[in-house]
């Protein structure tokens, strides 16, 4: 397996950016399988909404269902309750 080491050369207005690469420092780092780590889409909340994949009001239901549960069904000791964070407006 071949990796390449990248290093950066600022450039000066109207200077051309060049890449070197370093072959006598190769490093290489293994990395899981496809069939021990699971490489497919993220569907999670934030990241959906960071990239414009879900609407403000879908982003808001969700965050008003985790608050509901958060409240309802989570068990929280009473000292705690002032730490937690609730959206519900």
């Amino acid at each position: 397996m071949w990796s390449l080491q990248f290093k950066r050369i600022p450039a000066k207005r109207g200077q051309v950016k060049r890449v070197t690469f370093n072959l006598d420092n190769n490093m290489y780092f293994e990395t899981y399988s496809s069939e021990e780590y699971d490489r497919s889409q993220i569907d999670h909340a934030v990241y959906l909404r960071s990239y414009n994949r879900m609407t403000s009001e879908e982003f808001n239901k969700i965050n008003v269902l985790l608050d509901l549960y958060k409240l309802y069904e989570m068990p929280v000791h009473k000292e705690s309750f002032n730490n937690n964070y609730y959206r519900l407006k």
